[in-house]
């Protein structure tokens, strides 16, 4: 409960301050528009160019990234052995689609790893069937409890210089691993990330959708800064890589956490979008929500990580990191005052202004959308797709609630989505 009213109250603190930015003396000279626009033009306005600006930029950005082809020569269809990790725990239902996608790959020789966890039975049924195929073997987390102890603990029993990470659900483009492998090899970089696209076929998987496409627009403006996410999914990487970084550390969010660790060890990661795995989406309001306050949990769980000496090593990288995991959620919190901001242009006529925001979004999702369309990433549209301008003040929401959460009555768990296959 003191999570939950903590979270009220700070919901409603951001909205007041937005409101109150937004008025200030307007309030005073209701009857004098010319005065209020000025007045206007000193608080609401200025913030909704600036995030009109970022956000349009990084549309384009995105946008540009998406649509460049592939050069073909940039891909190695045959060389070293590369072995994809697939940690799985009461994936059964789900594990052939990363499985057979990766069978499939242009890269001759892959091998698939599937890292089962004691006494999942009907998920090992399942594995074991797969690992019919010869280039599929199943191996058991002998440090159960985590995806990051099942990749940390199967790259320890595998003899390979080069591997990569899925989860169970993921489709795997083709060319994915001949990308990589000529990222890692020729371009000798230490990771390669692809995006991964969630599969919008319903009203609840659009939302998801528009959602990673909006947070892999805001990427792109840091990415010129040094800074490259890089995850514990749809990404490849070296064993000298792993092995300098330690592994993926056993946090709720390994991938956040690797990423930053990567970053502070000077790594070098290449991230395309233009190679687009496919993942499931979640289906429900309460899945939805639930998956966004884990990541979300586990981003202060980073945070707090950083700023009390967790890392290793600091200097000026380290702290470059920190104020990139303050800046992101200070970022989401903000938001939600910008709402209070757009809500006072409207009520004061200003709706030139107001609109902004929602064609900044608009002209960053729909580029995007038509591409992933084409590709067949997007099977079923729906009209949710129209709340797309609702999803930055609505994680800045899930924001607000995680902290409060996380400091007043959080236990340690986190929720797991329910995976269909749909």
């Amino acid at each position: 409960m003191a999570g939950l009213g903590g979270s009220f109250f700070g919901t409603g603190l951001c909205l007041a301050v937005g409101v109150y930015n937004g008025v200030q003396e307007m309030t005073i000279i209701p009857d004098l528009p010319w005065i209020a626009f000025e007045v206007a033009t000193v608080s609401a306005i200025p913030a909704i160019l600036l995030f009109t600006f970022l956000a349009t930029l990084s549309g384009v950005l995105l946008t540009r990234e998406v649509y460049t082809s592939a050069d073909p020569d940039e891909r190695l269809l045959d060389g070293p052995r590369i072995e994809a990790v697939v940690p799985v725990y009461r994936d059964g239902g789900v594990l052939p689609t990363s499985v057979e996608s990766l069978l499939e790959s242009n890269y001759e020789n892959v091998g698939v790893a599937i890292v089962t966890e004691p006494g999942d039975t009907e998920t090992i049924e399942v594995a074991r069937e797969l690992a019919e195929h010869p280039d599929v073997r199943v191996l058991t987390n002998r440090q159960p409890g985590s995806k990051a102890r099942a990749i940390n603990d199967a790259i320890s029993q595998l003899d390979a210089d080069y591997y990569c990470a899925f989860d169970a659900d993921e489709w795997v483009d083709p060319d994915f691993v001949p990308r990589a492998m000529y990222e890692l090899i020729e371009n000798d970089r230490d990771i390669f990330q692809a995006r991964r696209v969630p599969r919008a076929n319903g009203a609840v998987e659009t939302l998801a959708y528009c959602e990673r496409l909006l947070f892999h627009a805001s990427y792109k403006l840091i990415e010129p800064l040094g800074f490259t996410y890089c995850r514990s999914s749809s990404s490849a990487f070296t064993r000298e890589a792993i092995e300098e970084v330690g592994g993926f550390n056993d946090v709720i969010t390994e991938d956040i956490d690797f990423a930053h660790t990567c970053f502070r060890h000077g790594l070098d990661v290449r991230q395309a979008r233009n190679i687009s795995n496919e993942m499931e989406a979640p289906h429900t309001l309460r899945d939805l929500w639930g998956q966004r306050k884990r990541w979300r949990l586990g981003h202060i769980e980073v945070f707090q990580k950083a700023i009390t000496g967790g890392f290793a090593p600091s200097g000026m990288r380290g702290h470059a990191s920190t104020l990139r995991l303050a800046t992101s959620l200070t970022a989401s919190v903000l938001m939600v005052a910008l709402l209070s901001k757009v809500a006072v242009l409207v009520y004061y006529g200003f709706y030139e202004y107001a609109l902004l925001p929602l064609l900044a979004v608009t002209a960053t999702v729909v580029p995007v959308l038509i591409n992933d369309w084409r590709q067949g990433h997007v099977p079923d549209l729906s009209w949710t797709v129209l709340l797309a301008p609702l999803i930055y003040p609505g994680f800045g929401l899930v924001t607000i609630r995680c902290v409060f959460e996380y400091f007043l009555s959080w236990d340690g768990e986190w929720y797991q989505v329910e995976k269909t296959g749909a």
